[in-house]
């Protein structure tokens, strides 16, 4: 007989357009139940109530209100993340990924700062902490900014999504973690080396410039100082802004990504 052979059939991923993703949900409420993620519930509860026990422990007040407030932004945040992590689901498959990544990026963070700030203006108001709310929310924001970019980047990858038949346990998903966050951290890198591989000068100086911009934002805006010292206000000239020490340390991340790392390395 005749031996009958047969190609293997490759993985066709769906994908959608924004449009479609926003039909889906406006036709579906309901996704929002099915797919509330716990997972992004527990992470980011967890996450932020951190970020507001350190805050209020460095602004010295007791260890009770740290804790206080810690405990409310959990329960703020446990609810609230579990639907933010469906509305970012919903928009994994959206090609170009830019759009799905603007439009997370404006919805996500201005509802549940805007939320948060209500919850925490409440709080300070009924334990006299009102100074430290502002500074609280603002180092809330910059999580926010990176934990949504995070969030979408693995759900891209099948990681920290809920109700679908690619969804995997918890315990699975946190296991993949340190690999993915290596991943993310070397995924603008690479894009610039790509760049820099194709002759694209001008745009490779750009990158490097705008991340310059944005470490300086960032980092203003959880340290509250513009720049950094050492050794009871010593300086280094130049190397004390934030802005000079990203676009150093991109350009060594450029730098290694550019080397022909040996497979069993990578």
């Amino acid at each position: 007989m005749q031996e009958i052979t047969f190609d293997e059939a490759q993985l066709v991923v769906p994908t959608n357009t924004l449009r479609e993703a926003w039909a889906s949900l406006l036709r579906d409420p309901g996704l929002f139940i099915r797919h509330w993620n716990y997972k992004g519930a527990v992470l980011s509860g967890g996450l932020r109530a951190s970020v507001f026990l350190i805050t209020y422990l460095i602004g010295r007040e007791s260890l009770r209100l740290a804790i206080g407030a810690a405990v409310v932004q959990f329960i703020f945040r446990f609810l609230f993340a579990g639907l933010s992590g469906a509305l970012i689901q919903s928009f994994r498959r959206v090609e170009p990924a830019w759009k799905a990544m603007l439009s997370i990026l404006v919805i996500v963070p201005v509802i549940s700062h805007i939320l948060e700030y209500l919850v925490q203006v409440g709080f300070a108001q009924y334990t006299g902490t009102a100074d430290h709310t502002d500074m609280a929310i603002v180092r809330s924001v910059c999580v926010s900014v990176f934990s949504v970019l995070f969030a979408l980047f693995i759900m891209r990858r099948n990681v920290m999504i809920v109700g679908e038949a690619e969804s995997k346990s918890l315990w699975n998903d946190i296991v993949h973690m340190p690999y993915l966050v290596y991943e993310f951290m070397a995924f603008i890198p690479r894009e610039i080396a790509s760049l820099l591989r194709r002759g694209a000068y001008v745009g490779v100086l750009l990158a490097i410039a705008a991340f310059g911009v944005f470490s300086q934002m960032i980092c203003w805006a959880v340290t509250n100082k513009m720049f950094w010292t050492f050794g009871g206000g010593k300086q280094i000239a130049g190397l004390k802004f934030w802005a000079v020490d990203g676009m150093i340390l991109m350009a060594i991340a450029v730098i290694f990504s550019l080397v022909p790392w040996p497979r069993r390395l990578r």
